[in-house]
């Protein structure tokens, strides 16, 4: 592990923050990164080889690469083991949090360990919640083992807290939320709307503002339903010919052949804009935020459109029932069932009014409750009541 920068943390009260990919530190840590920072020294082990990490992280924050991934590969897993326990010996930190499932097995068995007093993590889906059978079982027991190794748990929904209360991961009160829900909330001074870039990125690409465009922001990755979504876009665009898709996230799963052959040529333009570290650009240029995702904690990327005035359509599950109010923000649909996804945006499509209107609710909605100095002042209240 190679420091990008240190800091002197032997006076003064240090964290470790363990994350997977930077994807996940540039949608959730940044602002939360940027404030401990006033107040302690902080650290962020993550595998910079995954995706771009942002040039807005704070420069006070001491940045390590970690050779973490998310697939299972047990000589990896073992050998980013000892390399965080190395390190904790080394800097003895007050706390490590850890976000994400691979992060957080390994960083807390490494904290406990080496005798870290705090250990935090805090869940943002399940990645269990969709399988069956024996795998199932076993990561559900990885996540029971991160309740059993952590001093606090944490997740980014209230219905989320209720899941993993109902499927005995925690014990009943055993997990809270910081703030109103959202592991960042959404900073409003990046992620509003934005006239200028919105008739910038259309006029690059002869888009009229009178056409419909829905947005994906994410993995392409099936348990994010990027299947359902493509086929339920072809449909929509055999009946309305005045839209467009735009995908926006890594193809971690080298899907995009498939996805490809899934769409019908000549039905509807699919952009394929692969990774960005500003997704708010896109946010503040389209119309509709399409989430057909299978598993969410939350669902972030919706009161983050929601901030750019666009609404969404989404399947109705655990995290994302807390991100939108149906019918008043957005539409929920049934998970998994397609011709309900290509009407609901079929709807919106056809109905400029409609679509606005619910998109000026949402960022009323993130203004008044999601904010990202809500949830930021939440961590910091947390981490001055502990340390």
């Amino acid at each position: 592990m190679v420091p990008a920068g240190r800091c002197d943390q032997s006076m003064m009260n240090s964290i470790c923050f363990v994350v997977t990919t930077p994807f996940a530190v540039n949608a959730f840590l940044l602002t939360h990164l940027k404030a401990l920072a006033d107040r302690y020294a902080v650290t962020l082990c993550v595998n910079r080889t995954l995706y771009p990490l942002s040039d807005r992280i704070d420069p006070r924050i001491r940045v390590i690469d970690l050779p973490i991934t998310r697939d299972v590969s047990l000589c990896n897993d073992l050998h980013v083991l000892r390399l965080l326990m190395a390190q904790f010996r080394a800097e003895r930190y007050t706390a490590v949090h850890s976000i994400t499932p691979k992060a957080g097995f390994l960083a807390m068995l490494a904290a406990r360990l080496t005798g870290i007093r705090l250990r935090h993590h805090t869940f943002t889906g399940q990645v269990w919640a969709t399988k069956s059978g024996f795998p199932r079982l076993l990561l559900k027991m990885c996540d029971q083992f991160i309740v059993h190794t952590a001093t606090q748990v944490f997740s980014d929904s209230s219905s989320q807290c209720q899941f993993l209360e109902k499927e005995e991961v925690v014990n009943p009160g055993g997990i809270s939320l910081l703030g109103p829900g959202s592991i960042a909330g959404v900073d409003i001074e990046h992620f509003r709307p934005n006239s200028s870039i919105r008739h910038r990125i259309r006029a690059a690409w002869g888009i009229s503002e009178d056409m419909c465009v829905f947005l994906f922001v994410g993995r392409l990755a099936r348990d994010k339903g990027i299947f359902d979504l493509v086929q339920a876009f072809t449909t929509v665009a055999a009946e309305n010919q005045r839209v467009e898709l735009w995908l926006v996230g890594p193809d971690e799963e080298h899907l995009s052949r498939l996805l490809k052959e899934e769409h019908r040529p000549g039905v509807g333009q699919i952009r394929w804009l692969g990774s960005t570290v500003y997704p708010e650009h896109y946010m503040a240029s389209v119309d509709v935020l399409v989430l057909p995702s299978y598993r969410e904690g939350f669902g972030s990327v919706v009161i983050e459109a929601a901030a750019c005035g666009a609404t969404t359509v989404a399947y109705r599950i655990t995290g994302v029932i807390d991100a939108v109010i149906e019918g008043q923000t957005g539409i929920l649909v049934d998970c998994g069932n397609v011709d309900a996804l290509a009407a609901a945006m079929l709807d919106l499509s056809n109905d400029p009014v409609k679509r606005r209107q619910l998109g000026h609710q949402a960022k009323d909605r993130v203004s008044a409750t999601f904010t990202s100095k809500t949830v930021t002042d939440a961590w910091i209240q947390f981490y001055k009541s502990v340390l």
